[in-house]
């Protein structure tokens, strides 16, 4: 599983680099509203949805949603922030908090309003000033975080994180994920030079820290639903959802921090 997972990385890391930097912005378009489509797609289970009306209906409003979060994104940013930390209480007090929020309509609402932010989100760092060095900072921020997490996981992992949630993760994991990723600050802030480095540095960390729940999230989301993975689009990593789910939490609150 590794070996498939890091080949996998191998293959994909350069791909996006590629496309974030040199890439046709129209064919960076298309990528991102099919990530988007097969993300929408994926929730089909995690709310669930079975009826083929239904889930027609769904990416619909999905597509709405997405235009309307471009028009309103200052408001649906807030909104986003607020369904997050929402959303880590949830973790914190699962599965108790599973009797307020998990019905699928609500599910539904927090999928319709979380992945079009999400996408919204890439977009305005992308046109940010320095956005293509920000977007490659961030997401280096979270796959040095996870890769660091899984290993010192595997090697040291002893003290469970929130077993209810996800019995594979651990303190230690977390320990080693966060050190790693804050080197990765640490190469950005000398590359970009921010303004403030202290600011700098204490949102690389909420980055992470917020990136760990996003990843608790769809583990309760698919724990609630019996499923391993999301989906099996990606050899290694499963579906979109389950490679994507820190980035969801991530980019709007990274985003959010530059704007500070």
């Amino acid at each position: 599983m590794f070996l498939q997972r890091l080949i996998t990385t191998l293959i994909l890391v350069p791909l996006v680099l590629w496309l974030i930097f040199y890439g046709n912005q129209w064919l960076l378009a298309g990528i991102i509203l099919v990530i988007f489509l097969a993300a929408a797609r994926e929730c089909f289970q995690l709310i669930p949805l079975k009826n083929w009306q239904l889930q027609a209906g769904f990416v619909v409003l999905m597509l709405l949603c997405l235009w309307a979060c471009g028009y309103l994104f200052t408001y649906w940013l807030y909104a986003g922030l607020i369904i997050w930390a929402l959303n880590i209480v949830a973790i914190l007090s699962f599965p108790g908090s599973q009797k307020y929020w998990g019905y699928p309509v609500i599910v539904a609402i927090v999928c319709l309003l979380l992945l079009p932010l999400f996408v919204q989100s890439l977009i305005h760092l992308y046109y940010f000033s320095n956005g293509k060095a920000l977007l490659v900072c961030l997401l280096f921020l979270i796959w040095v975080s996870d890769t660091g997490a899984y290993l010192s996981g595997k090697l040291m992992g002893k003290h469970k994180l929130i077993p209810q949630v996800s019995p594979g993760k651990s303190w230690e994991g977390v320990a080693g994920g966060v050190i790693l990723s804050m080197l990765i600050a640490w190469v950005g802030y000398g590359y970009l030079h921010p303004v403030s480095g202290v600011h700098w540095f204490i949102l690389a960390l909420c980055t992470i820290i917020i990136a760990i729940f996003g990843d608790l999230f769809i583990s309760i989301l698919k724990r609630r639903c019996h499923l391993k993975d999301t989906g099996a689009i990606i050899p290694g990593h499963g579906g979109i959802l389950d490679r994507l789910d820190s980035l969801i939490a991530a980019l709007p609150l990274f985003y959010f921090g530059l704007t500070l």
